[in-house]
């Protein structure tokens, strides 16, 4: 008998990714490109301020120097006054703008440098426009107003762009902060999805693995029962030999006993010579049939063992091809039987949206008969007010019931907007082609609330009403038909 494993199905655990806030990758790319936009900015800024800076230093350092020899300093030292001062400026810019972008917030200590170094710088361009006499009055009684604004442009644009600088920096720290926030958290969700991915690909080599190994183990269990069988037909062949080898040996050494016997014999029995060989034919006649009886049962079992396992087999397979018919027969048989149920149906739904068009037609021939009989109603109504004298007491009805008919006229519109609106969402919904309720009820000019409650209606009409099912179904047919153009959206505002 051979014996088969069924495979070992693999228990894995699914780990959930963990929780990451959730950023596109196009949001990621408008963080970097904000990021790019904002360090260039801050360069701009740091570069405006140097050049700026460097620009003062070349334009103040002879006014500088003019005035720090006016003043009783020497000549070769008197040129280092700018370019310290500028230098301490310069620096004040420059280290702000770097440290900002790692998030330095500067204190009082740098604002009072680059407003000293500021200051100063235009203190001493401006001295002399300021002072045109050298005597210092506090408030400058005659400046020179052109000098003045010539020696004051610079050091008060260096002031200015230094401290607006400052704002921009901070600014754009700012921003950098969101965005590398965002970038931060879309790396993050990143690197979720790829550990997630990386999860679920293990878990199916895991259990590709686990499949081919339950293979494996099932052919080498075929595959040694097949050499057992083998391995015992084979002993039993060699035994059956043995047996006739056995079989013969004694035969021969029979027969050699046999004829050692008659050679004694002969010469004790000369008389019976012809008698004693009758018998030893006979016997040796004997033992040669029946040891052939034995070699040929042994071949027989032997056959008769193989056949058995051959047969066995083959029954296993009849057995597979049986049950994989009566598979395919009960599917065919069910298959058949929805078939029979569903024409049945369907000629159910015509003949219900027959009777209901028929139905229809009569409550149409009603309701004209009755809106006759209305208007002539009114007509004669009208004409005996109109009879009756025209007071303002009377002629207050007309205008009430002109009103009131308006209202019946708006409110039987809505009813009948309503109603095909409900039957065109059923016949979308079961041609599966139906919008979702806001595109729905904007078709008619509503809102999303109006289209999800005709959808609504939809549902329930068709399970309840099989007169409104068959309609829908006959409406569908119409459209799907290959000779008929039709609009799919919306019948109400065709």
């Amino acid at each position: 008998m051979i014996r088969t494993m069924a495979p070992a199905t693999p228990t894995t655990t699914k780990t959930p990714p963990p929780a990451v806030r959730g950023v596109a990758a196009e949001d990621a790319d408008k963080a970097r490109k904000a990021i790019a936009d904002l360090e260039r900015i801050e360069r701009l800024v740091t570069t405006v301020l140097v050049i700026l800076g460097v620009g003062g230093l070349i334009f103040s350092a002879v006014n500088v120097t003019v005035f720090a020899n006016e003043h009783h300093v020497h000549w070769a030292i008197a040129w280092m006054l700018d370019p310290l001062v500028s230098v301490s400026l310069l620096a004040a810019l420059f280290i702000d703008g770097k440290l900002s972008s790692h998030g330095y917030r500067p204190g009082g200590w740098p604002f009072a440098l680059r407003w000293f170094a500021g200051l100063a710088t235009w203190l001493m361009n401006c001295w002399g426009s300021l002072y045109p006499d050298a005597v210092f009055t506090g408030w400058p009684d005659r400046p020179d107003p052109a000098g003045l604004l010539l020696h004051s442009v610079i050091p008060v644009l260096v002031i200015f762009l230094a401290e607006a600088g400052a704002g921009y920096r901070k600014f754009a720290v700012g921003r950098k902060s969101v965005h590398l926030n965002t970038l931060s958290d879309w790396k993050d969700q990143e690197e979720a999805r790829r550990k997630a991915d990386a999860d679920e690909a293990r878990r199916r080599a895991e259990a590709e693995r686990a499949d081919k190994e339950a293979e494996r183990k099932r052919t080498a269990d075929l595959a040694a029962e097949e050499k057992r069988a083998a391995i015992e037909a084979q002993k039993a062949r060699d035994l059956a030999e043995a047996e006739a080898r056995k079989i013969r040996a004694e035969s021969e050494a029979e027969a050699r006993r046999a004829a050692q016997a008659r050679a004694d014999a002969e010469a004790r029995r000369k008389a019976d010579a012809e008698d004693e060989e009758r018998r030893r034919i006979a016997a040796a006649e004997q033992a040669r049939l029946e040891t052939e009886a034995r070699e040929q049962q042994a071949r027989i079992d032997a056959e008769n063992a193989e056949r058995a396992a051959r047969l066995a087999s083959e029954a296993k397979a009849h057995e597979a091809d049986l049950e994989r018919q009566r598979i395919l027969a009960e599917a065919q048989a069910t298959a058949m039987r929805t078939q029979a149920e569903a024409a049945a149906e369907a000629e159910r739904l015509r003949a219900q949206a027959q009777i209901k068009a028929d139905g229809e037609a009569r409550e149409e021939r009603r309701k004209a008969a009755e809106a006759r009989r209305a208007a002539a109603t009114e007509a004669t109504a009208i004409l005996s007010a109109e009879t009756s004298g025209k007071t303002r007491k009377l002629s207050a009805v007309p205008q009430a019931r002109t009103a009131e008919s308006d209202d019946v006229r708006g409110a039987e519109a809505k009813r009948k907007q309503i109603e095909a609106a409900t039957f065109e969402a059923a016949v979308l919904v079961l041609l599966d082609a139906a919008p979702t309720r806001k595109d729905f009820a904007a078709g008619y000019g509503r809102g999303e609330t109006w289209g999800r409650d005709r959808y609504a209606d939809a549902d329930k009409a068709m399970a309840e009403d099989a007169d409104f099912a068959a309609r829908v179904l006959a409406e569908a047919e119409r459209r799907t038909a290959p000779a008929t153009a039709h609009s799919a959206y919306p019948v109400g505002r065709q």
